[in-house]
């Protein structure tokens, strides 16, 4: 492999890594907090990746759809909180349930609404960067640049007195309401803020990859071994992860093509067999 190849595949994976971590992290958000499984998650991620689409195609500035998607997919969590997984909330059987047959409405609205072909968006960063041999697409290093943005917004987010609240609540809900802090408002916000992350992730990637019905379900597993392998809850290991699994992913396609899917799920299943709490993840005893 020569170096010019190596910088190509790099820069590839830190493309879809940066994708990786907006939406691990927004579940991390909301697991960590709500305690939800969301397994519609994925399909916030196709949601705003349409919305995005659809106002851009309409004329609207690309900064201006990229605020609009996140914000309207994290009202439409919000929503769903309220009416489906808040009622739900103690049966875990229930709640994911609830949650598969909202991602297949919500593909079944979008396929009702836009039809079933893919939604190309032209990018708005146009021009490559040439350093000697190796030139790289503006448009991937926008796409790394808003993610960047993005995580150093939450980190100063968490910073704030709302946001301490949102993580005094993931340690112990029980001793932030003792504090004053309302529980149940935390886990509205940690859905509404989730969902906002998933929403600008599918914002972001639509000049990348397009916008598909099913590109909910393709990301979904990903995600999911994401936060498995980081540790419920940790959102430094999801972004980790998220880079390490966008590196894999870009390398492994290279050498493997389609297979690469089978060298991650390995990778996972190796880590989970040393530290099946997840690397930062709190350690459990495992009995029989």
């Amino acid at each position: 492999m020569s170096f010019t190849i190596f910088v190509q595949l790099l820069v590839n994976g830190l493309v879809m890594g940066s994708v990786y971590v907006l939406v691990a992290t927004g579940f991390t958000v909301v697991y960590g907090t709500a305690k939800v499984m969301n397994f519609a998650h994925g399909h916030f991620y196709m949601l705003g990746a349409f919305i995005y689409g659809g106002l851009v195609m309409s004329g609207v500035h690309w900064a201006i759809s990229l605020v609009l998607a996140g914000m309207a997919v994290g009202v439409f969590g919000l929503i769903a909180w309220h009416i489906i997984f808040k009622p739900l909330y103690q049966d875990v059987f229930l709640t994911v349930a609830a949650s598969i047959g909202m991602g297949l409405i919500m593909v079944q609205g979008i396929i009702v609404t836009a039809g079933e072909r893919d939604i190309i968006v032209p990018s708005v960063f146009k021009g490559v960067l040439e350093i000697g041999d190796i030139t790289v697409p503006i448009e991937k290093l926008a796409i790394v640049a808003i993610t960047f943005g993005v995580m150093l917004i939450l980190h100063f987010f968490l910073r704030t007195k709302i946001g301490k609240a949102l993580e005094a609540t993931t340690i112990d809900r029980d001793a932030a309401s003792l504090q004053g802090i309302n529980p149940g408002r935390m886990f509205g916000l940690a859905m509404a803020l989730g969902s906002v992350m998933a929403g600008i992730a599918g914002a972001v990637v639509v000049p990348y990859l397009t916008a598909q019905a099913n590109m909910g379900n393709t990301i979904t597993l990903i995600f999911l071994c994401i936060v498995v392998v980081a540790g419920h809850g940790s959102i430094k290991g999801a972004v980790i992860v998220g880079i390490l699994f966008g590196l894999i992913k870009s390398i492994g396609y290279h050498f493997l093509g389609s297979m690469d899917i089978i060298l991650l799920m390995v990778i996972v299943a190796i880590l989970m067999y040393i530290k099946p709490w997840g690397i930062w993840g709190v350690e459990f005893k495992r009995t029989i």
